[in-house]
């Protein structure tokens, strides 16, 4: 599972819209997300939050390792942050959960915990 909190810099939002656009399809195209969501407080905090099958389908979409079309696109989106920074403040968080209590839409979202 993942989660990012961020507060964006204004003006650099035509630029985080270009390199995230992309991001945001790649993770909800990729086939190793089983839920995946954003939140915007305006003018500039923003939330996301996925839930992956596993850590290692995670890692390997952030650091383009993954066999899906623009495999890249999480790896270029990151030199472009740490080329010229989109945010004022930033944290960028992974878990492993440890359990999972009730369904959404009828459907469990965790893989099985502890296997």
């Amino acid at each position: 599972m993942a989660v990012t909190l961020a507060r964006l810099k204004l003006p650099e939002l035509p630029r985080f819209l270009k390199w995230g656009r992309p991001v945001e399809r790649l993770v909800a195209r990729h086939p190793g997300t089983t839920f995946a969501t954003a939140a915007i407080r305006p003018p500039n905090t923003f939330s996301t939050f996925t839930i992956w099958r596993s850590v290692r389908e995670m890692t390997d979409m952030v650091y383009g390792r993954s066999a899906v079309p623009q495999a890249h696109t999480h790896t270029v989106a990151m030199a472009e942050q740490h080329r010229r920074d989109f945010h004022h403040e930033s944290a960028f968080m992974r878990f492993r959960p440890l359990s999972e209590h009730g369904t959404w839409e009828g459907r469990s979202l965790l893989p099985d915990v502890g296997a």
